[in-house]
Order: C-alpha cells, then sequence, then structure tokens
C-alpha cells in the first residue's frame, strides 16, 4: 500500500477531485464572481437544446475520425520505413519525431502563417499552376488545414509506437509465412495487424482523447470560424466556462464530454477485442 499511495494520492488529487467538483458544478448557477447557486439538471437541459452544442459535437466526431485516419495511416507508412533498417533510418526517425516536440500552439503559429495569402503553401500552389485556397477563411477548407496541422505535428510520435509494437514481432513468425508462400499483403494482414492489435487499441484511445480535448489550435488558427466551422467542443467549454464565466453550463458540456470519452473508448475496446484480447 505505501508502494502505491503515490499513484492513489495522483489520481485522487489530479483526477477524481477534478472529476467530482465538475460534476458538482454542473449542477449550479456558478460564474466564479458569484457563489454557486444549485439548479439541478437544468444546466443539461440547456445544453442539450443548443443547436450550436449539436453543430460542435458534429465537428468534433468528423475532425476526430479524420485525424485518426491520417495519423494512422501516415503513422505506418513511416515506422514500416524505418523498421526496414535502410540507411538513414534512426536519421529519419529523429526527423519524424520533430514535430512532436514543439508545443501545438507553437506548431499552430507557425502553419497558420503558413496558410495565409501569400504565404509559404500559396507560393508552393502557385509553382503547381493552382488557384489559391482560401485555408483558414472558407467553411470548407478551415477544418481540413487544421487537421493537417495537428496531424503533421503527432505522426512521428505515433510511428515509434507503431515501430516498438513491429519490433516485438517474431521474425521467425515472419520468414516462416513468408517461406510458406505467403505475401506482403497476407503477411500484413494475417501475422502483422494481429499482433498490433494492442499497439493500435492504444493510440486509438489516447488519440482520440486527445483529438477530443486538444482545442489550442482551434483557438489560435480560426477561433472557431468562420462561422462555427471548426467550433469544436473543446473550445466551446473553454468559451462558456473562462470567456463568459458561465462555468455551470462548461461543467455540464465537460460531464457531457466525459460520458462521450468513456462510451467511445468502451466501443472501441470491444471492436479491437473481438478475435482476441487486448
Amino acid at each position: 500500500m505505501l508502494f502505491i499511495l503515490p499513484a492513489i494520492l495522483y489520481l485522487l488529487i489530479f483526477l477524481i477531485i477534478p472529476i467530482g467538483t465538475a460534476i458538482v458544478i454542473s449542477l449550479t448557477k456558478y460564474s466564479i464572481l458569484s457563489k454557486p447557486q444549485f439548479i439541478g439538471l437544468k444546466n443539461y437541459i440547456r445544453v442539450f437544446s443548443m443547436p450550436t452544442f449539436w453543430n460542435s459535437l458534429q465537428v468534433t466526431g468528423i475532425y476526430v475520425v479524420s485525424r485518426l485516419s491520417g495519423i494512422l495511416i501516415l503513422s505506418f507508412f513511416m515506422a514500416l520505413a524505418i523498421n526496414q533498417n535502410l540507411i538513414g533510418s534512426k536519421f529519419f526517425q529523429a526527423v519524424y519525431f520533430m514535430p512532436y516536440v514543439f508545443p501545438l500552439a507553437v506548431t499552430s503559429i507557425i502553419w497558420k502563417l503558413f496558410y495565409q495569402p501569400f504565404g509559404l503553401i500559396e507560393q508552393f500552389t502557385n509553382m503547381l499552376g493552382l488557384e489559391p485556397i482560401f485555408w483558414l477563411t472558407s467553411i470548407d477548407t478551415a477544418l481540413l488545414g487544421i487537421t493537417i496541422t495537428t496531424v503533421w505535428s503527432a505522426a512521428g510520435y505515433y510511428s515509434l509506437i507503431i515501430l516498438a509494437g513491429l519490433q516485438t514481432i517474431p521474425r521467425d513468425v515472419l520468414e516462416a509465412a513468408e517461406i510458406d508462400g505467403a505475401g506482403n499483403v497476407r503477411r500484413f494482414f494475417h501475422i502483422i495487424l494481429p499482433f498490433l492489435k494492442p499497439t493500435i487499441f492504444f493510440i486509438l484511445v489516447v488519440g482520440t482523447i486527445n483529438s477530443i480535448r486538444g482545442f489550442p489550435p482551434f483557438l489560435i488558427m480560426t477561433g472557431g470560424g468562420p462561422g462555427n466551422a471548426t467550433r469544436v467542443i473543446g473550445l466551446m467549454i473553454y468559451e462558456y466556462g473562462f470567456v463568459h464565466l458561465k462555468m455551470g453550463i462548461g461543467s455540464a458540456m465537460s460531464v457531457v464530454l466525459l460520458a462521450i470519452i468513456l462510451t467511445i473508448t468502451l466501443i472501441q475496446k470491444k471492436m479491437m477485442s473481438k478475435g482476441g484480447e487486448v
């Protein structure tokens, strides 16, 4: 008990107590400047009646799916390339990981400059003879622009996780499959992917949580605009809680978000556990 006491205290102070506090505040009318007034479930009723709340959930869902898809595809290619032990693979491993070292706020500012008119990306598209794309000011491309930024920032980190998973696969199993005539595609789907199920599950859970709660790029690059095209749920919670000082409504949104994350995690675990333990 003494050995696990630090971990218990950490969970209690930084996880359990804050969650309990958020649930209590979500049942009150609280603006920081005045004392909390208990109002029951009125905050939840108001939250679920907001069209902007449902729109933010939709935007968040699109962002999470597109970001995780981009990260998984790009990270797999990175990890597979490094795992070949080619000349310079260690150098590229460091290069891939480098974007993750930079704070996401700094990365967002840099990419916002890239997306500006006459910025680096527009100069590149002009060289290719393409029409300028208004990345952050168009409803059609603003979310895509932020997704590209966050995928670029995180892909290197997740590629190292996949690389670690690839290196745990017994080489004799792969060699035996190759001797038996299994091609690259069959080895990938029947050997590599099953061995990587725990790794993929970890990436899906952590990536989903980080995607849902990571609102700084949206705050810095678009402020939720144009319109509500990039107003994700994390940004909406921040605005209600710390800009409008409506802590009760902000806490109610946080509790709803916690329930959504737990539900998604359980669904992911169920899907990944089908056919084997995770």
